[in-house]
Protein backbone atom coordinates (compact mmCIF):
# COMPACT_ATOMS: atom_id res chain seq x y z
CA UNK A 1 0.00 0.00 0.00
CA UNK A 2 1.53 3.00 -1.16
CA UNK A 3 1.51 6.24 1.19
CA UNK A 4 -0.61 7.77 -1.18
CA UNK A 5 -3.35 5.13 -0.24
CA UNK A 6 -2.83 5.66 3.74
CA UNK A 7 -3.99 9.08 3.19
CA UNK A 8 -7.10 8.10 0.91
CA UNK A 9 -8.15 5.69 3.98
CA UNK A 10 -7.31 8.60 6.63
CA UNK A 11 -9.40 11.13 4.41
CA UNK A 12 -12.09 8.74 4.00
CA UNK A 13 -12.61 7.80 7.70
CA UNK A 14 -13.56 11.70 7.86
CA UNK A 15 -16.50 11.99 5.39
CA UNK A 16 -17.75 8.20 5.01
CA UNK A 17 -16.67 5.85 8.51
CA UNK A 18 -17.97 3.39 7.81
CA UNK A 19 -16.43 2.41 4.14
CA UNK A 20 -13.57 3.62 5.23
CA UNK A 21 -12.96 1.62 7.88
CA UNK A 22 -14.34 -1.16 5.80
CA UNK A 23 -11.70 -0.55 3.35
CA UNK A 24 -8.68 -0.41 5.71
CA UNK A 25 -10.52 -3.92 7.58
CA UNK A 26 -9.58 -4.81 3.99
CA UNK A 27 -6.86 -3.57 2.75
CA UNK A 28 -4.69 -1.96 5.41
CA UNK A 29 -1.76 -3.37 7.02
CA UNK A 30 -1.11 -3.47 10.44
CA UNK A 31 2.31 -1.80 10.61
CA UNK A 32 1.37 0.80 8.36
CA UNK A 33 -1.26 1.97 10.06
CA UNK A 34 0.39 1.53 13.66
CA UNK A 35 3.12 3.93 11.36
CA UNK A 36 0.21 6.22 11.21
CA UNK A 37 -1.43 6.08 14.42
CA UNK A 38 1.95 6.65 16.24
CA UNK A 39 2.94 9.91 13.90
CA UNK A 40 -0.93 11.62 15.07
CA UNK A 41 -0.81 10.35 18.55
CA UNK A 42 3.09 11.95 18.81
CA UNK A 43 1.80 14.79 17.27
CA UNK A 44 -1.07 15.20 19.68
CA UNK A 45 1.22 14.87 22.56
CA UNK A 46 3.97 17.33 21.12
CA UNK A 47 1.06 20.05 20.95
CA UNK A 48 0.22 19.41 24.39
CA UNK A 49 3.98 19.45 25.50
CA UNK A 50 4.08 22.72 23.61
CA UNK A 51 0.80 24.46 24.38
CA UNK A 52 0.64 23.51 28.42
CA UNK A 53 3.63 21.05 30.02
CA UNK A 54 6.31 23.54 29.09
CA UNK A 55 6.79 24.40 32.80
CA UNK A 56 7.40 20.85 33.81
CA UNK A 57 9.47 19.69 30.51
CA UNK A 58 11.01 22.12 27.88
CA UNK A 59 9.13 20.84 24.45
CA UNK A 60 12.64 22.14 22.58
CA UNK A 61 14.69 19.62 24.00
CA UNK A 62 15.46 16.66 21.67
CA UNK A 63 15.03 14.77 24.60
CA UNK A 64 11.71 15.89 25.41
CA UNK A 65 10.44 15.00 21.37
CA UNK A 66 12.09 11.16 22.60
CA UNK A 67 9.48 10.58 25.72
CA UNK A 68 6.83 11.82 23.51
CA UNK A 69 7.47 9.27 20.82
CA UNK A 70 7.39 6.62 23.73
CA UNK A 71 4.18 7.82 25.30
CA UNK A 72 2.87 7.35 22.21
CA UNK A 73 4.17 4.08 21.00
CA UNK A 74 3.10 3.04 24.19
CA UNK A 75 -0.05 4.29 24.24
CA UNK A 76 -0.44 1.83 20.90
CA UNK A 77 0.85 -1.28 22.89
CA UNK A 78 -1.76 -0.94 25.55
CA UNK A 79 -4.59 -0.69 22.61
CA UNK A 80 -3.00 -3.77 20.57
CA UNK A 81 -2.09 -5.61 23.54
CA UNK A 82 -5.30 -4.53 25.23
CA UNK A 83 -7.97 -3.36 24.06
CA UNK A 84 -7.45 -5.24 20.48
CA UNK A 85 -7.56 -8.80 22.22
CA UNK A 86 -10.45 -8.06 24.81
CA UNK A 87 -12.98 -6.10 22.56
CA UNK A 88 -12.45 -9.08 20.25
CA UNK A 89 -13.22 -11.94 23.01
CA UNK A 90 -16.35 -9.56 24.20
CA UNK A 91 -17.41 -9.20 20.41
CA UNK A 92 -17.70 -13.15 20.22
CA UNK A 93 -19.39 -13.91 23.47
CA UNK A 94 -22.32 -11.11 21.43
CA UNK A 95 -22.11 -13.11 18.24
CA UNK A 96 -19.81 -16.43 18.49
CA UNK A 97 -18.06 -17.01 15.43
CA UNK A 98 -15.03 -19.21 16.35
CA UNK A 99 -13.08 -20.07 19.35
CA UNK A 100 -11.45 -17.08 20.51
CA UNK A 101 -7.95 -18.41 19.52
CA UNK A 102 -9.11 -18.46 15.84
CA UNK A 103 -10.81 -15.50 15.73
CA UNK A 104 -7.62 -13.86 17.22
CA UNK A 105 -5.59 -15.19 13.73
CA UNK A 106 -8.11 -14.48 11.26
CA UNK A 107 -9.48 -11.14 12.79
CA UNK A 108 -6.64 -9.45 15.16
CA UNK A 109 -4.92 -7.53 12.46
CA UNK A 110 -7.80 -6.08 11.05
CA UNK A 111 -9.30 -4.85 14.17
CA UNK A 112 -5.64 -3.17 15.30
CA UNK A 113 -5.59 -1.40 11.92
CA UNK A 114 -8.98 -0.27 12.12
CA UNK A 115 -8.30 0.97 16.01
CA UNK A 116 -5.18 2.63 14.78
CA UNK A 117 -6.56 4.18 11.96
CA UNK A 118 -9.48 5.48 14.48
CA UNK A 119 -6.77 6.50 17.16
CA UNK A 120 -5.15 8.49 14.48
CA UNK A 121 -8.23 10.44 13.30
CA UNK A 122 -8.98 10.78 17.31
CA UNK A 123 -5.33 11.99 17.47
CA UNK A 124 -5.81 14.99 14.83
CA UNK A 125 -9.14 15.68 15.63
CA UNK A 126 -7.99 16.19 19.35
CA UNK A 127 -5.33 18.34 18.37
CA UNK A 128 -7.01 20.18 16.27
CA UNK A 129 -9.82 21.30 18.96
CA UNK A 130 -6.94 21.55 21.38
CA UNK A 131 -5.63 24.32 19.17
CA UNK A 132 -8.91 25.80 18.61
CA UNK A 133 -9.75 25.58 22.57
CA UNK A 134 -6.64 27.59 23.47
CA UNK A 135 -6.75 30.00 21.52
CA UNK A 136 -10.27 30.80 22.25
CA UNK A 137 -9.30 30.28 26.12
CA UNK A 138 -11.90 28.04 26.61
CA UNK A 139 -9.29 25.28 28.16
CA UNK A 140 -7.83 28.08 29.90
CA UNK A 141 -11.31 29.11 31.92
CA UNK A 142 -12.33 25.47 32.42
CA UNK A 143 -9.22 24.80 33.77
CA UNK A 144 -9.05 28.20 35.81
CA UNK A 145 -12.51 26.68 37.03
CA UNK A 146 -11.72 23.62 37.91
CA UNK A 147 -8.93 24.66 39.68
CA UNK A 148 -11.01 27.24 41.92
CA UNK A 149 -13.03 24.47 42.94
CA UNK A 150 -10.37 22.10 44.04
CA UNK A 151 -8.75 24.75 46.31
CA UNK A 152 -12.53 25.04 47.86
CA UNK A 153 -12.86 21.82 48.89
CA UNK A 154 -9.11 21.78 49.89
CA UNK A 155 -9.63 19.82 52.98
CA UNK A 156 -10.79 16.89 51.25
CA UNK A 157 -8.28 16.43 48.97
CA UNK A 158 -5.78 13.18 48.83
CA UNK A 159 -2.43 13.92 50.32
CA UNK A 160 -0.87 13.62 46.98
CA UNK A 161 -2.63 16.20 45.36
CA UNK A 162 -2.43 19.03 48.00
CA UNK A 163 1.31 17.85 48.14
CA UNK A 164 1.36 18.34 43.98
CA UNK A 165 -0.46 22.03 44.42
CA UNK A 166 2.05 23.25 47.13
CA UNK A 167 4.86 22.00 44.98
CA UNK A 168 3.20 24.22 42.01
CA UNK A 169 2.95 21.27 39.66
CA UNK A 170 -0.98 21.09 40.02
CA UNK A 171 -1.64 24.60 37.63
CA UNK A 172 -4.61 25.31 35.33
CA UNK A 173 -1.98 24.22 32.26
CA UNK A 174 -1.98 20.76 33.67
CA UNK A 175 -5.68 20.70 33.97
CA UNK A 176 -6.21 21.79 30.04
CA UNK A 177 -4.04 19.39 29.39
CA UNK A 178 -5.95 17.06 30.49
CA UNK A 179 -9.21 18.07 29.59
CA UNK A 180 -7.84 17.95 25.93
CA UNK A 181 -6.81 13.76 26.64
CA UNK A 182 -10.60 13.77 28.14
CA UNK A 183 -11.58 14.60 24.44
CA UNK A 184 -8.65 12.38 23.02
CA UNK A 185 -10.23 9.56 24.91
CA UNK A 186 -14.20 10.20 23.70
CA UNK A 187 -13.51 10.87 20.28
CA UNK A 188 -11.63 7.65 20.12
CA UNK A 189 -14.18 5.41 21.98
CA UNK A 190 -16.57 7.10 19.01
CA UNK A 191 -14.01 5.67 16.24
CA UNK A 192 -14.00 2.67 18.33
CA UNK A 193 -17.40 1.60 18.45
CA UNK A 194 -17.40 2.39 14.72
CA UNK A 195 -14.43 0.23 13.41
CA UNK A 196 -16.11 -2.59 16.13
CA UNK A 197 -19.43 -2.20 13.78
CA UNK A 198 -17.46 -2.56 11.07
CA UNK A 199 -15.33 -5.45 11.80
CA UNK A 200 -17.60 -7.55 13.88
CA UNK A 201 -20.70 -6.46 12.53
CA UNK A 202 -22.21 -6.09 15.74
CA UNK A 203 -25.29 -3.92 16.43
CA UNK A 204 -24.82 0.00 17.74
CA UNK A 205 -25.96 -0.87 21.32
CA UNK A 206 -23.67 -4.47 21.36
CA UNK A 207 -20.45 -2.04 19.93
CA UNK A 208 -21.18 0.81 22.84
CA UNK A 209 -20.89 -1.78 25.27
CA UNK A 210 -17.52 -3.96 24.11
CA UNK A 211 -15.82 -0.20 23.80
CA UNK A 212 -17.44 0.53 27.05
CA UNK A 213 -16.26 -2.89 29.22
CA UNK A 214 -13.20 -2.74 27.25
CA UNK A 215 -11.93 1.35 27.85
CA UNK A 216 -12.98 0.39 31.38
CA UNK A 217 -10.17 -2.40 31.48
CA UNK A 218 -7.85 -0.10 29.42
CA UNK A 219 -7.90 2.66 32.26
CA UNK A 220 -5.86 0.85 34.87
CA UNK A 221 -3.68 -0.19 31.39
CA UNK A 222 -2.15 3.28 31.07
CA UNK A 223 -0.21 2.95 34.54
CA UNK A 224 1.86 0.24 32.81
CA UNK A 225 2.71 2.96 29.96
CA UNK A 226 6.20 4.36 32.47
CA UNK A 227 7.37 0.50 32.05
CA UNK A 228 6.66 -0.04 28.29
CA UNK A 229 8.62 3.21 28.12
CA UNK A 230 11.30 1.43 29.59
CA UNK A 231 10.82 -1.11 27.42
CA UNK A 232 10.39 0.44 24.40
CA UNK A 233 13.81 2.42 25.11
CA UNK A 234 15.88 -0.81 25.40
CA UNK A 235 17.17 -2.35 22.01
CA UNK A 236 17.89 -5.43 24.12
CA UNK A 237 14.65 -5.87 25.96
CA UNK A 238 12.67 -4.79 22.37
CA UNK A 239 15.03 -7.70 20.77
CA UNK A 240 14.06 -10.27 23.10
CA UNK A 241 10.46 -9.01 22.82
CA UNK A 242 10.30 -9.28 18.87
CA UNK A 243 11.97 -12.95 19.36
CA UNK A 244 8.78 -14.29 21.20
CA UNK A 245 6.14 -12.72 19.11
CA UNK A 246 7.64 -12.88 16.03
CA UNK A 247 5.85 -16.17 14.87
CA UNK A 248 2.87 -15.08 16.36
CA UNK A 249 2.52 -11.62 14.60
CA UNK A 250 3.97 -13.52 11.65
CA UNK A 251 0.75 -15.92 11.83
CA UNK A 252 -1.37 -12.98 12.22
CA UNK A 253 -0.54 -10.44 9.42
CA UNK A 254 0.28 -13.68 7.45
CA UNK A 255 -3.35 -14.25 7.22
CA UNK A 256 -4.35 -10.83 6.72
CA UNK A 257 -2.37 -10.58 3.97
CA UNK A 258 -3.78 -13.26 2.56
CA UNK A 259 -7.51 -12.55 2.69
CA UNK A 260 -6.59 -9.43 1.20
CA UNK A 261 -4.99 -11.00 -1.77
CA UNK A 262 -7.75 -13.55 -2.22
CA UNK A 263 -10.53 -10.98 -2.13
CA UNK A 264 -7.93 -8.77 -4.67
CA UNK A 265 -7.89 -11.94 -7.19
CA UNK A 266 -11.56 -12.27 -6.91
CA UNK A 267 -11.85 -8.69 -8.32
CA UNK A 268 -9.38 -8.94 -10.82
CA UNK A 269 -11.48 -12.26 -11.98
CA UNK A 270 -14.15 -10.14 -12.26
CA UNK A 271 -13.28 -8.62 -14.92
CA UNK A 272 -13.64 -11.75 -17.14
CA UNK A 273 -17.15 -11.27 -17.96
CA UNK A 274 -17.54 -15.03 -18.20
CA UNK A 275 -16.68 -16.13 -14.52
CA UNK A 276 -19.59 -15.83 -12.66
CA UNK A 277 -18.40 -17.97 -9.92
CA UNK A 278 -15.95 -14.88 -8.73
CA UNK A 279 -18.92 -12.51 -8.69
CA UNK A 280 -20.42 -14.97 -6.54
CA UNK A 281 -17.40 -15.86 -4.70
CA UNK A 282 -17.36 -12.06 -3.43
CA UNK A 283 -21.02 -11.27 -3.04
CA UNK A 284 -19.89 -14.45 -0.35
CA UNK A 285 -17.76 -12.42 1.65
CA UNK A 286 -19.91 -9.65 1.13
CA UNK A 287 -22.40 -11.44 2.74
CA UNK A 288 -20.59 -12.71 5.55
CA UNK A 289 -19.82 -9.08 6.24
CA UNK A 290 -22.95 -7.98 6.41
CA UNK A 291 -22.60 -5.71 3.67
CA UNK A 292 -26.14 -6.98 2.07
CA UNK A 293 -26.51 -4.88 -1.05
CA UNK A 294 -22.93 -5.02 -2.37
CA UNK A 295 -24.10 -8.99 -1.81
CA UNK A 296 -26.80 -8.64 -3.84
CA UNK A 297 -25.53 -6.77 -6.60
CA UNK A 298 -22.01 -10.00 -7.05
CA UNK A 299 -25.28 -12.18 -6.80
CA UNK A 300 -27.42 -10.89 -9.59
CA UNK A 301 -24.19 -10.19 -11.47
CA UNK A 302 -23.76 -14.11 -11.31
CA UNK A 303 -26.73 -14.58 -12.37
CA UNK A 304 -26.54 -12.11 -15.08
CA UNK A 305 -23.14 -14.01 -16.52
CA UNK A 306 -24.74 -17.51 -15.94
CA UNK A 307 -28.41 -18.18 -14.88
CA UNK A 308 -27.72 -21.49 -13.87
CA UNK A 309 -25.54 -20.42 -10.77
CA UNK A 310 -28.04 -21.89 -8.45
CA UNK A 311 -26.56 -20.72 -5.39
CA UNK A 312 -26.35 -17.02 -6.57
CA UNK A 313 -30.19 -17.59 -6.48
CA UNK A 314 -30.43 -19.23 -3.25
CA UNK A 315 -28.26 -16.42 -1.83
CA UNK A 316 -30.59 -13.40 -3.39
CA UNK A 317 -33.70 -15.24 -1.92
CA UNK A 318 -31.66 -15.67 1.77
CA UNK A 319 -30.96 -11.62 1.48
CA UNK A 320 -34.78 -10.78 0.18
CA UNK A 321 -36.12 -13.19 2.78
CA UNK A 322 -33.75 -10.77 5.31
CA UNK A 323 -35.32 -7.42 3.46
CA UNK A 324 -38.77 -9.04 3.36
CA UNK A 325 -39.11 -8.82 0.24
CA UNK A 326 -40.96 -12.38 0.15
CA UNK A 327 -42.00 -12.18 -3.34
CA UNK A 328 -38.66 -12.22 -4.77
CA UNK A 329 -37.19 -14.78 -2.16
CA UNK A 330 -39.97 -17.15 -3.44
CA UNK A 331 -38.91 -16.18 -7.10
CA UNK A 332 -35.16 -16.83 -6.42
CA UNK A 333 -36.17 -20.38 -4.94
CA UNK A 334 -38.70 -21.08 -6.89
CA UNK A 335 -35.26 -20.49 -9.31
CA UNK A 336 -33.32 -23.11 -7.26
CA UNK A 337 -35.54 -26.06 -6.64
CA UNK A 338 -36.91 -25.82 -9.92
CA UNK A 339 -33.24 -27.08 -11.08
CA UNK A 340 -32.13 -28.71 -8.11
CA UNK A 341 -34.72 -30.22 -4.93
CA UNK A 342 -32.28 -31.25 -2.72
CA UNK A 343 -29.75 -28.18 -2.94
CA UNK A 344 -27.67 -27.49 -0.12
CA UNK A 345 -28.59 -30.68 1.69
CA UNK A 346 -32.23 -29.58 1.35
CA UNK A 347 -32.22 -26.31 2.99
CA UNK A 348 -33.59 -25.09 0.30
CA UNK A 349 -37.31 -26.16 1.70
CA UNK A 350 -36.05 -25.05 5.30
CA UNK A 351 -35.65 -21.22 3.57
CA UNK A 352 -39.04 -21.84 1.85
CA UNK A 353 -40.77 -22.40 4.75
CA UNK A 354 -38.72 -19.61 6.78
CA UNK A 355 -39.88 -17.18 4.12
CA UNK A 356 -43.84 -18.01 3.70
CA UNK A 357 -43.76 -18.20 7.95
CA UNK A 358 -42.82 -14.45 7.58
CA UNK A 359 -45.29 -13.75 4.79
CA UNK A 360 -48.36 -15.48 7.03
CA UNK A 361 -48.53 -18.26 4.48
CA UNK A 362 -49.10 -20.90 7.07
CA UNK A 363 -50.24 -24.12 4.94
CA UNK A 364 -47.39 -23.73 1.97
CA UNK A 365 -44.80 -23.17 5.02
CA UNK A 366 -45.93 -26.66 6.75
CA UNK A 367 -45.68 -28.22 3.14
CA UNK A 368 -42.20 -27.24 2.71
CA UNK A 369 -41.02 -27.85 5.61
CA UNK A 370 -42.60 -31.59 5.31
CA UNK A 371 -40.24 -32.00 2.71
CA UNK A 372 -37.31 -31.00 4.38
CA UNK A 373 -37.98 -33.01 7.78
CA UNK A 374 -38.28 -35.28 5.49
CA UNK A 375 -34.90 -35.47 4.98
CA UNK A 376 -33.40 -34.07 8.36
CA UNK A 377 -36.16 -34.93 10.89
CA UNK A 378 -34.28 -33.97 13.59
CA UNK A 379 -33.20 -29.93 12.38
CA UNK A 380 -33.91 -27.63 15.22
CA UNK A 381 -34.80 -24.74 13.16
CA UNK A 382 -36.57 -26.92 10.45
CA UNK A 383 -38.56 -27.87 13.49
CA UNK A 384 -39.05 -24.19 15.37
CA UNK A 385 -40.71 -23.44 12.02
CA UNK A 386 -42.86 -26.31 11.97
CA UNK A 387 -44.44 -25.28 15.01
CA UNK A 388 -44.67 -21.97 14.00
CA UNK A 389 -46.53 -22.74 11.37
CA UNK A 390 -49.09 -24.83 13.26
CA UNK A 391 -49.37 -22.29 15.46
CA UNK A 392 -50.17 -19.98 12.00
CA UNK A 393 -52.95 -23.23 11.46
CA UNK A 394 -54.31 -22.86 15.00
CA UNK A 395 -53.03 -26.59 15.76
CA UNK A 396 -51.85 -25.47 18.83
CA UNK A 397 -51.25 -29.40 19.88
CA UNK A 398 -49.04 -30.00 17.12
CA UNK A 399 -47.19 -26.70 17.43
CA UNK A 400 -46.34 -27.86 21.24
CA UNK A 401 -45.28 -31.22 20.06
CA UNK A 402 -43.19 -29.45 17.54
CA UNK A 403 -41.40 -27.35 19.82
CA UNK A 404 -40.81 -30.09 22.33
CA UNK A 405 -38.75 -32.21 19.26
CA UNK A 406 -36.84 -29.07 18.62
CA UNK A 407 -35.91 -28.62 22.51
CA UNK A 408 -35.20 -32.44 22.92
CA UNK A 409 -32.88 -32.12 19.50
CA UNK A 410 -31.16 -29.20 20.39
CA UNK A 411 -30.47 -30.92 24.31
CA UNK A 412 -29.07 -34.39 22.48
CA UNK A 413 -27.00 -32.66 20.02
CA UNK A 414 -22.85 -32.41 20.13
CA UNK A 415 -21.80 -29.80 22.26
CA UNK A 416 -20.69 -27.83 19.60
CA UNK A 417 -23.85 -28.05 17.45
CA UNK A 418 -25.53 -27.14 20.23
CA UNK A 419 -23.84 -23.90 21.10
CA UNK A 420 -24.86 -23.33 16.92
CA UNK A 421 -28.51 -24.49 18.14
CA UNK A 422 -28.84 -23.44 21.66
CA UNK A 423 -30.84 -20.37 19.70
CA UNK A 424 -34.08 -22.27 18.44
CA UNK A 425 -34.02 -24.39 22.11
CA UNK A 426 -34.60 -20.61 23.61
CA UNK A 427 -36.80 -19.78 21.08
CA UNK A 428 -39.16 -22.97 21.68
CA UNK A 429 -38.87 -22.85 25.32
CA UNK A 430 -40.14 -18.90 24.83
CA UNK A 431 -43.06 -20.33 22.63
CA UNK A 432 -44.18 -22.75 25.13
CA UNK A 433 -43.91 -21.05 27.87
CA UNK A 434 -46.00 -17.97 25.84
CA UNK A 435 -48.94 -20.29 24.92
CA UNK A 436 -49.22 -21.69 28.42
Amino acid sequence: MTVREWFRLLLMIFYAPGRGLREVHDKAPLAPAALVALIAHAVFFFCLTWLYLGYLINPRRPSTIFLVILQSAGSLVVIALIFCPLALFLSNIFERRASFRLLLQQEYAALAAAMFYALTASSLIATVLTIVATLTHVFQTLADSMLGTLLEQRGQLPPEVLKAMEEGLLRPELLAAGLSVMFLIGIFGVWAIFALRTVFRLSWLRSVIVVLISGTVLFPAYKLIPILGTLLASPFLLIMVFLLLRGYFAEVTRTHRARESFKQNLEAATLNPADASAHYNLGLIHQQRGEMEAARERFERAIQIDDDEIDAHYQLGRIARAQKRFADAVRHFEQVVSRDTAHSQHEIWREVGATYIAAGQFEDARDALERFLEQRPSDPEALYLMGRAHAGLGHQREAASSMQACIEAVKTAPAYKYRADKRWLNEAQQFIKSSQ
